[in-house]
């Protein structure tokens, strides 16, 4: 297994003081084995720090004056997508062409096709950022070749949570699932700050740290082999719950925390929690829901959440 992080910032995307050598000392210090560095619109491709793994990314970054659907007031139009494990040679400043259409649906694609043609695997990030991407636009773009998108991204403004009048990324994940996408969900840090952090907090500023959100793959320490499994959905995210295992197979879903005092629940079609047991394993069948899909989402008491990714029907 490998514990990772696919979203992080360092001096080359300009809201961030950290120079790469430190940020990625940082997160070895802190028992990474992988890292995905992803400044905005520029490749970084930093040489591996100590044991740690270290991939070329970018945040293929596109903040418009005009969207549409328009955002609502005082909300800007705000789409961001990772392009992880990009081609180390294409390391420098990234610049999209101008756009062709104000379409939110056609300002993510471009960005989907960016990231193919850099390399790379496509993250869309934070949809409840300014409200993003819904549930509707999750489903179109898992159709245009998407397969990863935040969860729990664990920046403070990110708005995983909803509100009255939003869902939460979880339930726009089981929408677009409900409705047949093939998407799976990872956690993330988007970390800017880390030695600098308690000095940015002391000046009054917001300081955006990591160590929050991660994603754990069940691959080889090898980066091409922790690329396909995370396209093949062979990894949970979490935020600090640690499983000792998840199995997805023979229409099975079985999950074992690494602790006790964890509730596991499972999720089926629209959100509905099937199953909820009380204790570190649990396994569910496709066959004992009347949905599409089975997912597992595993809670502590003290807030730290880990999620598997879906099994669904063939």
């Amino acid at each position: 297994m490998a514990e990772g992080q696919l979203h992080l910032h360092t001096a080359n995307s300009g809201d961030s003081a950290t120079p790469a050598a430190a940020a990625l000392r940082w997160y070895e210090a802190h028992g990474f084995d992988f890292v995905v560095v992803t400044d905005h619109n520029f490749v970084t491709a930093p040489t591996q720090a100590g044991r740690m793994l270290v991939a070329p990314g970018v945040e293929l970054t596109q903040n418009v004056e005009r969207c549409e659907p328009p955002p609502e007031a005082g909300l800007r139009c705000l789409l961001h997508v990772n392009a992880l494990f990009v081609a180390a040679e294409r390391a420098g400043r990234f610049q999209f062409p101008p756009a062709s259409s104000p379409r939110r649906d056609e300002l993510f694609t471009r960005a989907l096709r960016a990231s193919e043609e850099l390399g790379g695997v496509a993250m869309l990030n934070h949809p409840n950022f300014h409200y993003a991407a819904d549930a509707g636009l999750l489903t179109a773009l898992s159709g245009s070749g998407l397969r990863l998108f935040e969860l729990a991204n664990e920046a403070i403004d990110s708005n995983n949570a909803g509100d009255a009048a939003h869902p939460s990324t979880e339930a726009l994940w089981d929408a677009a699932l409900t409705s047949g996408a093939r998407l799976f969900a990872v956690a993330t840090d988007d970390a800017h700050h880390y030695d600098d952090a308690l000095a940015v907090t002391a000046r009054g500023e917001t300081a955006y740290t990591g160590d929050r959100g991660f994603v754990v793959v069940h691959a080889t320490r090898d980066l091409p082999a922790i690329r396909a499994a995370l396209l093949a959905g062979e990894f949970y995210a979490s935020t600090g719950l640690l499983l000792n295992s998840v199995a997805r197979e023979d229409g099975a879903l079985t999950v074992e925390a690494a602790q006790a005092g964890v509730t596991i629940e499972f999720v089926g079609a629209g959100g509905e929690v099937l199953r909820t047991v009380a204790g570190p394993r649990a396994t569910m069948t496709l066959a004992e829901a009347a949905g599409p899909y089975v997912r597992a989402r595993v809670r502590a008491a003290d807030g730290r959440r880990a999620w598997t990714q879906p099994i669904w029907r063939e």
